[in-house]
C-alpha cells in the first residue's frame, strides 16, 4: 500500500508540477482538476487502511482532537460575543437591510510548519505537505469547493435582540458536540481510539473531506475566522430592500404602474405587464405560502406527494385593466403579511 500511495502521489505531481506551494496553473484545466481529485481520494483511502494507531499516533490523536474541540468552542463563543456587540453598538436599522455574523474553522496550510512530523512518516511514505497544498489549491477553484470544518452563524434579527437572551435563543449553540463521540465514523479498525470522545471536527475532516487519519494527525495550521457583514440594497430609483414594508399603498402602486408603463411591450396590455411583473417580483412570497390564506389554491404534483400552493387574486388584472387598483391593493396587503 505504501508503494501505491507513492505511485499515486507521483501521478499527482506529474499533473500539478512539483512547485505545488505556488503553482496553481493546473487548476485552470477542469480535466486536470478531475484527475487530481480522483487520485487524492484514492490516496486518502489507502492511507486510512495503513493506519494502525501506534502509541504515538494515539497520543497525537488525543492532542489534535482536544485542540479542534477547543477551537470549535472558541469559534462559537467569539461569534456570540461579536453578535451581541453588533446588536448593541454597530447595528443601524436605517441602513442595515440584513446583518450576518458567522464563524468558521478551517485547516489552512501555510508553509512547511503546517505539517507536524512523526516518527513513522517513512512508514506512510507520503509527501504530506505537498499533498496539503494540492488539496488546498484544488478546492479553492470553481466548481470544486471545500467547506469549513466547522461553521456557525446567528439567525436572530438584531431588531429582536435582548441582552438576556441565551446562546440557545440566539441560535448559536454547538449541537454537534454534545458529549457523544463521533468515533464510530472515524476509524472503526483503530480500537486504541475507542476511549476518546472524538469531536465533530475530526469526523468532518476524515469523512467529508479528502484527508486521511495520518493527514489529520500531522495538521498544524488551523484558522478560526469570525466576521460581521452589514448589508444594504437599493434599486436605481432609491427603493431599498423589501421597500414595500416601509411605504404606503400609494407609493407601492405608483412604483409598479410606472415600471410597467416604462417596460410594457406594444402588444402587451398594462394589466398583463403588472400581473407578470408582480408574480416575478414576489416569487419568494408565492413559493412559501401558508395554508391559512383564504385565497390559496392547492395542487398536487403528479409525480410526488408534494403539494404546491398558488395565490389566486380575487381581482385579477391580467385580462381586465380596470382591476389594476384592486389587484395591487390586494397584493399590497398580502405581501406585507
Amino acid at each position: 500500500m505504501r508503494a501505491q500511495v507513492q505511485k499515486i502521489e507521483e501521478k499527482i505531481l506529474a499533473i500539478t508540477g512539483k512547485n505545488v506551494e505556488f503553482n496553481m496553473e493546473w487548476t485552470r484545466s477542469q480535466r486536470k482538476c478531475e484527475q487530481v481529485e480522483r487520485l487524492i481520494w484514492k490516496r486518502k483511502h489507502l492511507l486510512d487502511k495503513m493506519f494502525v494507531a501506534t502509541p504515538e499516533e494515539v497520543v497525537r490523536m488525543e492532542q489534535v482532537n482536544s485542540r479542534l474541540y477547543d477551537l470549535t468552542q472558541k469559534m462559537y463563543a467569539r461569534t456570540e460575543a461579536l453578535y451581541r456587540k453588533m446588536a448593541t453598538a454597530t447595528y443601524n436599522p436605517e441602513f442595515d437591510d440584513d446583518v450576518e455574523v458567522e464563524g468558521s474553522l478551517r485547516f489552512s496550510p501555510n508553509g512547511y510548519g503546517a505539517v507536524l512530523p512523526m516518527a513513522n512518516d517513512d512508514y506512510y511514505g507520503s509527501y504530506f505537505y505537498e499533498m496539503f497544498c494540492v488539496i488546498d489549491w484544488l478546492y479553492t477553484c470553481e466548481p470544486l469547493t471545500l467547506e469549513e470544518v466547522e461553521h456557525c452563524w446567528c439567525l436572530r434579527s438584531p431588531a429582536d435582540y435582548r441582552p438576556e437572551m441565551s446562546r440557545e435563543e440566539l441560535g448559536i449553540k454547538d449541537d454537534l458536540n454534545d458529549g457523544t463521540t463521533w468515533y464510530e465514523l472515524v476509524q472503526p479498525a483503530a480500537d486504541m481510539l475507542s476511549r476518546l470522545c472524538i469531536c465533530h471536527a475530526i469526523h468532518d475532516l476524515s469523512c467529508h473531506k479528502p484527508y486521511s487519519i495520518p493527514d489529520i494527525l500531522r495538521m498544524n495550521d488551523f484558522c478560526v475566522e469570525v466576521k460581521v457583514s452589514h448589508q444594504h440594497w437599493e434599486e436605481q430609483d432609491g427603493s431599498g430592500w423589501k421597500w414595500w414594508k416601509r411605504c404606503p399603498f400609494e407609493e407601492f402602486r405608483a412604483k409598479f404602474v410606472r415600471e410597467a408603463e416604462q417596460n410594457c411591450a406594444p402588444h402587451i396590455r398594462l394589466g398583463q405587464e403588472i400581473y407578470n411583473r408582480t408574480q416575478s417580483y414576489f416569487k419568494d412570497y408565492f413559493d412559501s405560502l401558508t395554508e391559512d390564506m383564504s385565497n390559496v389554491e392547492k395542487s398536487k404534483d403528479l409525480f410526488s406527494d408534494k403539494v404546491y400552493l398558488h395565490w389566486q387574486p380575487r381581482k385579477d388584472c391580467f385580462y381586465i385593466d380596470e382591476n389594476i387598483d384592486d389587484y395591487l391593493h390586494e397584493l399590497y396587503e398580502f405581501v406585507r403579511k
